[in-house]
């Protein structure tokens, strides 16, 4: 889809925003390739998918006493109701 976006700014096509049903809302490289060509864009998401600000980080959890250790890293922001 961004090729298609691609060759579309190529040919001088003039457009005021992308718009994407959540198929492609779903896609993080799809959002993140939008935002990098500079372009406005809104996409449907579906209701399940988490969404945090740019600044969140990746953080090792706090080990507890009891139980198996985490093993992967929890973001150190919460998520914002999408």
């Amino acid at each position: 889809a961004l090729a298609e976006i691609d060759r579309a700014i190529a040919a001088n096509v003039r457009f005021g925003c992308v718009l994407a049903d959540a198929g492609y809302g779903l896609s993080a490289p799809f959002r993140q390739g939008l935002t990098e060509r500079g372009l406005a864009w809104a996409v449907g998401i579906p209701r399940h998918l988490k969404v945090y600000p740019v600044d969140v980080k990746l953080i090792w959890p706090i080990t507890k006493v009891r139980g198996k250790p985490r093993k992967h890293h929890v973001p150190d922001i919460l998520s914002i109701a999408a």
